[in-house]
């Protein structure tokens, strides 16, 4: 090759980039780890304690993976058992959760195909579309309280996610005209792992940070989750909590102990 093609090839590729961009990837809103918080074992260590937590949450105007304006509520059950004994700090729990709300298409894996940013300036591209999502949970963990002020755990378990409403039918649509990449359907399932550390302060309840992933083929099709909990003795908890799908949200709920 010569050396005056060169720069002209390069000139080219370059010029082509900027016109095709990357095609965004777009994935169901229930790919993200589902909501619902572990919360603190509140018997002592040997007893054996079974726990049902309920949990509303919200999010408005958030943004997610090439989606923004994020308007969403849901709630989510949690069941968790310790045994009693040596094993007490294992568990087990299964959590189902539910969402519905709308939002519109975005773009933040930049940069975008001019061709999709383009859509997005349309009527079409600048609507708000209808979703909503089910998940269910499974996990299997260890907590482990150090001393009498901390506490830290782990789990590890699988997620399935269902989804539906207008958003699915479009992000469809849009992958079958080459405009999005869906890394998923709107029926599947992902490992998920999670893990958590936090004070206590005895009557005045417990903080907790907790950190969850849910996995995929490749690490950038991984989703995560950050959330931020207060537990209080009498079984009222809340959350702040951001994650792949939603920027910010909120939930509050009760556990009760059996």
């Amino acid at each position: 090759m010569s050396k005056k093609k060169l720069p002209l090839l390069l000139a080219a590729g370059a010029t082509l980039l900027t016109m095709t961009g990357c095609i965004p990837q777009m994935q169901s809103m229930g790919s993200a780890p589902l909501p619902a918080f572990h919360q603190p074992k509140s018997t002592p260590d040997g007893e054996k304690q079974i726990s049902l937590s309920a949990d509303a949450y919200g999010t408005f105007s958030a943004s997610g993976q090439n989606v923004e304006q994020v308007n969403a509520g849901g709630g989510a059950l949690s069941f968790e058992l310790h045994p009693a004994g040596a094993v007490s700090p294992l568990f087990v729990s299964a959590s189902v959760a539910g969402i519905a709300g709308t939002l519109q298409f975005g773009c933040n894996d930049l940069p975008c195909s001019e061709v999709y940013t383009d859509w997005l300036a349309t009527g079409e591209g600048d609507d708000s579309y209808t979703f909503w999502n089910l998940q269910e949970r499974v996990l299997a963990g260890a907590e482990f309280n150090i001393g009498s002020h901390f506490f830290t755990g782990a789990a590890g378990g699988i997620q399935f996610y269902q989804g539906g409403g207008d958003f699915e039918s479009k992000r469809d649509r849009l992958e079958k005209r080459s405009l999005v990449k869906n890394i998923d359907a709107r029926y599947d399932w992902r490992p998920i792992a999670s893990a958590w550390l936090g004070p206590r302060f005895g009557a005045g309840g417990a903080i907790s940070f907790e950190y969850s992933i849910s996995f995929a083929e490749t690490i950038n099709e991984w989703n995560s989750l950050f959330g931020i909990s207060y537990s209080h003795p009498s079984g009222f908890h809340g959350t702040v909590f951001t994650s792949s799908n939603t920027s910010f949200a909120v939930s509050l709920g009760k556990t009760f102990l059996f």
